[in-house]
């Protein structure tokens, strides 16, 4: 499956905004409260104005597909992903996040550890980051809510960081 990637643009907005309430994200998300579009603009606005930040939004010959993003703080570049919900269960995620971290490493180089942040009920996420070469390293509440933490498994080998 052929998809082609570029860095998110502010005129992104309502797409990711949209993908970002959708039922089955917000399901998924720490904080399952909807996002008002304000805020959200807003965040995008630090988002891609932010160095430690890449946004990628991915599509394919019928548009855009999905997002990954990765908040690089203290040698951990913390990943989110979010699938166009009319786009899922497809193996896109998986496509997707291969992608993505390889722009991860071409920019940053090896020394980055990919990381992330899964609710334990996620099943179709956990099952993604797993294809992608993803183990768990650790657990933690975030929100009240139980989160595996997962890395890449040669990295969390490496790492001796258990959350």
């Amino acid at each position: 499956m052929a998809l082609s990637w570029r860095k998110a643009r502010l005129d992104d907005a309502a797409l990711l905004w949209r993908w970002a309430n959708d039922a089955e994200t917000r399901r998924n998300a720490f904080d399952p409260a909807p996002i008002p579009y304000a805020d959200h603009v807003g965040w995008l606005e630090r988002r891609l104005a932010s160095a430690a930040t890449r946004l990628l939004v991915f599509s394919d010959e019928a548009g855009p597909v999905g997002q990954v993003r990765f908040d690089v703080d203290d040698g951990v570049a913390e990943i989110d992903i979010a699938i166009a919900p009319e786009r899922r269960g497809h193996g896109l995620g998986t496509v997707m996040l291969r992608e993505a971290l390889g722009c991860l490493r071409a920019e940053w180089g090896e020394g980055l550890r990919p990381r992330a942040h899964v609710l334990a009920h996620n099943e179709r996420s956990l099952r993604m980051f797993r294809r992608c070469g993803f183990r768990e390293v650790g657990t933690q509440e975030r929100h009240g809510a139980r989160a595996l933490v997962l890395e890449p498994a040669a990295a969390a080998k490496d790492s001796g960081d258990r959350g």
